[in-house]
Order: C-alpha cells, then structure tokens, then sequence
C-alpha cells in the first residue's frame, strides 16, 4: 500500500506543474498534447515486459528496482528543453511507473491470499490518497514559484525513504497459483496404466481453459469501460462544467475533486462490501449509483442548477467506478499462472479505453455536442455491470478432481481433502 500511495503523490503532483511547463517551453496546445502522450505511451509499451519480469522475478525485486528509477526520473525536469525531450522523459516516467504499478498490484494480491479476505479496495484507497495529497502539494508549490526539478527532487527522494525500506516486509510471490491452490505439480504425470482418466483430466483441463479465456475477455471488457469513465472524469469533467453548465472557472474543477473523494470513500468500505455481497453485486450496485446519478446530472445539465447537479453526477461516478479496478486486478490475478501478467494484460486494456477516451468524447462531441456526447458514459457504465459477473472470486480449478497421479484410493471412509470438490470450503471465496 505504500508503494501505491508514493506511486500516485509523485505522478499527481504533476498535474499542476503543467501550466507552468508549457509557458517555459514555449508549447502550444497541440504540441503540449503530443508531448503529454509520452507517459501513456510509455506505460502501456512496457506493461507486458513487467509482466513477464514480474513472473521471472517476483514482485518484490521489480517494485525494489522499479521504486528508485521512478522516484528520480522527475529530478531530471530541468534538462527538458523542449517538446520532444519533454515526451522522452515522460515517456521514461511512464515506463518506470507501470514497473512500479503493475509489481505492488501483484504483491498486493498475494498479501490478499494469505489474509484470505478482499484488501484490494483499501490499497486502491491508498494510491487515491497519494493522488489527492500529490494534487495539494503540486498546487501549493506553483502557487509558491517552488522550481519544478526541486519539487520532484524533494518528493521523490521522500517517497523513495518511506516505501523502500518497507519492501523488506513484502511477501515473497507464491508459484502457480492456480496449480498450488489445486494440488497440482508442474512435473506430475499420470502412471502408467492411466491414460484413460488423464485423458479425461486434460479434456477437462481444455474446457477450463476456454472458460478461463472466456472470463477473461470480460475482465478487459471492464477494465476498458472502467478506466475510459475515469479519463472522462478527468479530461472533460471541467470542460462540461464550464461550457454546458456555465459554471465559473473556480467552480469546474470540482467535478474532478467530487469524482476522487468519492472514489477514495467507496474503496475504503469497499473490500467489507466485496467480502459480504461478493465482487460482482458491489459493482452492479455501485454502477447503478453511477447511472442514476450521472443521468440524472445529464438530464438537468442546462438548468440553473445544472452545475451542481454535475459536481454531484461526477461525484457518482466515482462511487460507480471506485470498486472495479480493485476488482479486475484481484480476479485477474488468480486466474493466470502469473499474477503480474495477468494485471499486465488488463492493465494494457485498460489503459487502452483511459487513451481513448478523449478522442471518442471529443469525436463525438464534434458531432452531436459534448452533452450528448457524454452520455457514452451511461453505456460504459451498462458494460461493467453486464460482464460483472466475471469478478467473482475464482474456484480452484475443476480438473484437479479428475486428474490422476497413482491408483484410486480404496478406502472411501475417511474425509474429504481434495481442494476445491465441492462440499469443502477450500477454494470457495472468502475462505483461506
């Protein structure tokens, strides 16, 4: 949790600067834009390599590599000296901070396994938390003239005293976590004599897998339409704010301020929702919170309350959005062999729909208005609670109870220990 929460103080103390660095650099609007694409850029191109070194190397050595680089790229700002070096080192920045984010998830989920009970929300808590602070303080050093290469200096050697040191208590990742929770050994084979029934377990081990792939096309689904809500709160909850609503400039920002403490609300009661209703009702629930209230915001945009009405429409929005990223990340984690890369996979999708985001709204803004156009929200927020149901916990896996490795038992009077038959509580959710 800590390292999410550094995570997301240095990145959001960004946001503010930005004015500032593109009077400095003498950048136009369009150029600006190329260049802030850097980050993304740089996230989503090295996601699958985190992934893969995450499961080579565990999450604990990646978040010890990957939380010093992180925190010293933001030293470099005072070197940029235009719009592309300003997009190599963004780029940098974004590649060092997916490192960081996909390994602390990963980590995350593995603490989630020996609890045995959701923690995911409250550690997406923690990175809101960053944000928010991160926000404040960016805000205050502009507001002070503080140079923008001693802001991230100071930030980031701070960050890098808290969170590496806590790393030493990290839990080392557990291997193959949906063949240990079955009892399964990579280098078992079935005896000789018993090719019929491993003929029978691999059958049933192709069934799983397709259902697996199935499962996990609707987790992206998810990630995608969850993580395109939130570029929408962010890019254009201020310009809806000022140009549909009329609201003055001091009041725009506030739909976006609205969306992340409502966000960071949900998530801290989130993980006791999750572990009472299950993941999937959460989500449809909150979702339909969302649609309400962000329909409703929509219906009376152009009114004279229409500004309030907004702050409180995006304000719903993040209750609709706060529990699916924790969600996403904790099914996809225990569906793969490897936690990293599976939340590298739907990380890729999601940051996908964050970066398509603005010029879907903004394409459709050009045709119908930006009124209209947002009402794409209200679909996104129909798909999450359609595939809803791929979020919930996962069962260990059905072809344990068919494989065989030596003779059947004959003694047929003792208990029952196979993992994840049903009857037993091993494997279900919400049990060790």
């Amino acid at each position: 949790m800590i390292a999410l929460f550094v995570l997301a103080l240095v990145f959001a103390s960004w946001a503010p600067r930005v004015p500032q660095i593109k009077t400095d650099l003498r950048l136009g609007d369009g150029r600006l834009g190329l260049a802030l694409l850097g980050a993304p850029v740089g996230a989503v191109l090295t996601l699958w390599l985190v992934g893969l070194a995450v499961s080579r190397f565990g999450s604990v050595r990646v978040v010890r590599a990957a939380l010093p680089s992180y925190c010293a790229v933001g030293a470099l700002f005072p070197l940029v000296a235009g719009q592309w070096s300003l997009f190599a080192l963004l780029f940098l920045w974004g590649a060092t901070s997916s490192g960081l984010d996909i390994a602390a998830n990963a980590q995350a989920i593995g603490v989630e396994r020996g609890y045995g009970r959701p923690i995911m929300a409250t550690a997406h808590a923690a990175w809101t938390a960053g944000a928010l602070s991160g926000a404040g303080i960016g805000t205050v050093a502009a507001a002070l003239a503080v140079p923008v290469g001693a802001q991230f200096a100071v930030l980031g050697g701070i960050g890098l005293a808290v969170a590496l040191p806590a790393t030493w208590w990290m839990l080392p990742d557990p291997a193959g976590p949906m063949a240990e929770a079955s009892g399964e050994r990579s280098g078992a084979q079935p005896a000789a004599g018993w090719s019929a029934p491993a003929a029978v377990a691999e059958q049933s081990r192709a069934r799983g897998r397709r259902r697996w792939s199935a499962r996990f096309a609707a987790l992206c689904a998810v990630s995608f339409g969850s993580f395109l809500c939130e570029g929408v709160a962010a890019d254009w909850s201020a310009v809806y704010l000022a140009e549909v609503t009329g609201a003055a400039a001091g009041v725009a920002g506030a739909g976006f301020v609205a969306f992340t403490v409502c966000m960071f609300a949900v998530r801290l009661v989130g993980d006791r929702a999750m572990a009472q209703y299950g993941p999937p009702r959460t989500v449809r629930g909150c979702t339909a919170v969302a649609g309400v209230g962000f329909a409703g915001a929509l219906a009376v945009g152009t009114l004279s309350f229409g500004s309030a009405a907004g702050v409180i429409g995006f304000g719903a929005l993040g209750v609709g959005t706060a529990c699916v990223a924790p969600a996403v990340f904790s099914t996809a984690g225990r569906l793969g062999e490897s936690a990293g890369t599976s939340i590298a996979v739907v990380s890729t999708v999601g940051y996908t729909g964050w970066l398509a985001g603005p010029p879907v709204v903004g394409g459709l803004a050009e045709l119908v208005g930006l009124h209209r156009a947002l009402t794409i929200v209200l679909l996104l927020l129909a798909t999450i609670a359609a595939f809803a149901p791929a979020l919930r916990s996962p069962r260990a896996d059905p072809a344990a109870d068919e494989r065989v490795s030596g003779p059947p038992a004959t003694d047929t009077g003792g208990p029952e220990t196979d993992v994840g038959r049903p009857g037993t509580d091993v494997g279900r959710p919400g049990t060790p």
